[in-house]
């Protein structure tokens, strides 16, 4: 119901405050038809066996409740199930039609070629073979019957014209009050910029949580194409990437080299790659190179830029280093979801845990430190593999105009 709100606040736009009208507004979205919900049931989870019997009680226990903390010890361990819980819930996400109809839609996007309703299905179909392939949960019998199901659901955000097909809806021109100006969290946007960019993260909204099990494969196709290259090569950059995306894209450190190892056979048997004379280069199945490419290439995207931005800057305030990427990516021709908050702030997270940059407690904000060798090496190492698309998002085929005037 507020996935256009999700979107305007990945781009600082805070929630317009709640009034009676909006109530009764959501009221009568109520009789939306929303589709299906999926609840996919895993293991049950024993916080006892998890933590191997260790369960003893500290000092703590002996206080009253109201007085009782946590200790170090205890507070990893609560990081540790937390942790862990996070990646069971990934194995167990199930990839609706929603997902794999926007996967089929950004493709389309990022192609600038609006697919027929024929085509549509079809590419539905490779990429729920591709997932499956990948370990996804998929249910999905009837491709046809759900795709037509879930266009009535998206019909806000996704339809057919006349000839049979598929448009992304673009967004409607915004006009931001001077109270909500001073409100946002990052830079104040163009309106234009808004139009082009809200109905694509609302699309990306739907791509990301099933993009865990594309983004393995996805950084060993960029490292190979980069050039040919040995194992201890391609898994040492490997590791230093997805510790730069660890905010996006959350694994567990101790499973990542199983995680590589799979990824790695996996691009082996579907001709992503191929292996001869003990080197990895590029493999012959160019469709499946293009889908894992693109998907990765927003993360890839923000990370660069805040890597440039936070160069520049020898010591920077996390508020101002939001404003500063989100400028920097607005005059850019990059993908939208790069102007999103919450991405760059995840991405500065990973320079901070790939030690190119100190994260500091400032006066009420905090406050980032270049450490320049390092930051220059992260640098090197994602501009080595960013896929180049070259992709106009506010004059793009696939999206049909929606005019209309609205304030928040």
């Amino acid at each position: 119901m507020e996935h256009s709100l999700f979107a305007y606040e990945h781009l600082g736009v805070p929630k317009p405050k709640e009034s009676t009208g909006g109530f009764l507004k959501a009221l009568h979205t109520l009789n939306d038809h929303f589709g299906n919900i999926y609840i996919n049931l895993g293991a049950p989870l024993s916080i006892r066996e998890f933590l191997k019997n260790d369960t003893s009680h500290s000092q703590e226990t002996l206080k009253p409740l109201d007085m009782q903390q946590l200790t170090p010890d205890q507070f990893k361990q609560v990081q540790s199930i937390a942790d862990y819980v996070i990646t069971l819930q990934q194995k167990n996400t199930v990839a609706t039609i929603s997902n794999l109809l926007s996967l089929v839609l950004m493709q389309s996007l990022m192609k600038n070629v609006p697919l027929e309703f024929e085509e549509v299905l079809q590419e539905v179909g490779w990429m729920v073979q591709e997932l499956r392939n990948l370990g996804a949960t998929v249910f999905e019998n009837d491709v046809r019957s759900s795709v037509e199901r879930i266009l009535v659901v998206h019909r806000k955000m996704m339809r057919l014209d006349k000839e049979r097909r598929l448009r992304l809806i673009s967004g409607v021109l915004v006009d931001l009050s001077s109270d909500v100006k001073k409100k946002m969290k990052g830079h104040i946007l163009q309106a234009q910029t808004m139009v082009a960019a809200v109905p694509v993260i609302q699309l990306q909204l739907y791509v990301n949580p099933i993009l865990h099990y594309l983004v393995p494969p996805a950084i060993i196709c960029l490292i190979v194409h980069r050039s040919a290259t040995a194992r201890d090569r391609l898994e040492a950059d490997y590791h230093r990437v997805r510790k730069l995306l660890s905010h996006e894209f959350f694994h567990l450190e101790k499973e990542e080299p199983n995680t590589f190892a799979k990824a790695l056979e996996y691009c082996i048997q579907n001709s992503v790659i191929s292996y001869n004379a003990e080197l990895y280069a590029l493999g012959e199945d160019t469709k499946l190179q293009y889908l894992l490419k693109w998907s990765v290439w927003p993360a890839l995207t923000s990370l660069l830029k805040c890597a440039q931005v936070m160069t520049e800057q020898s010591s920077c305030a996390h508020k101002q280093a939001l404003k500063l990427v989100q400028q920097r990516v607005e005059s850019e021709r990059v993908h939208p979801y790069c102007l999103s908050l919450e991405a760059t702030a995840n991405c500065l997270n990973g320079l901070v845990a790939a030690n190119a940059l100190v994260r500091n407690k400032g006066e009420g904000d905090i406050v980032y430190e270049l450490v320049p060798h390092k930051m220059q090496e992260c640098s090197n190492l994602v501009s080595s593999i960013l896929p180049t698309f070259s992709v106009d998002f506010t004059n793009n085929a696939v999206v049909v105009d929606h005019k209309a005037l609205s304030r928040l």
